[in-house]
C-alpha cells in the first residue's frame, strides 16, 4: 500500500513528510497559502483554522524555525506569515491545489497519520 501512497512528485512528498506532519500544520499552511498576505498572531490563526491556540502556537513556532513560516515580533506580539521563499510557496500551493482531488487528499492524510500527526 505504501508504494501507491508514495506515487507523487518527489519534492511534494519530501515536503509533506518533513513539514506536514499534523493536521494542525496542514490547516495552517492551507489557510496561509489561500490567504498569502495574512500576517497574524498564532491565536488569531487558531480562530481562522478552528484549532486550539496552544496547538497553533507550538506548530507555528516550529514551522518558523524550519523556514516554512516567517515570524516577526510586532508590538510585543509574534506574528506569522507564509515564507517568502518562492520555491516553498510553490510547493505549498501545489499541495493545496492537489488536495482538492480526493485521491491526493487520501495520500496526504495517510502521510500525516503515518507521521503521528493530529
Amino acid at each position: 500500500m505504501s508504494d501507491i501512497m508514495d506515487e507523487m512528485d518527489p519534492r511534494v512528498l519530501d515536503f509533506i513528510r518533513k513539514h506536514v506532519t499534523s493536521f494542525t500544520r496542514w490547516d495552517t499552511l492551507r489557510f496561509l497559502s489561500e490567504n498569502p498576505h495574512t500576517c497574524d498572531t498564532a491565536e488569531h490563526l487558531a480562530m481562522y483554522v478552528g484549532r486550539a491556540p496552544h496547538l497553533i502556537v507550538a506548530e507555528a513556532q516550529q514551522m518558523a524555525e524550519q523556514g516554512i513560516l516567517n515570524a516577526e515580533v510586532t508590538g510585543g506580539h509574534t506574528v506569522y506569515s507564509l515564507t517568502d521563499n518562492k520555491e516553498l510557496r510553490q510547493i505549498i500551493a501545489a499541495i493545496v491545489e492537489s488536495a482538492r482531488d480526493r485521491t491526493f487528499r487520501m495520500k496526504l492524510v495517510y502521510h500525516i497519520l503515518r507521521a503521528g500527526g493530529q
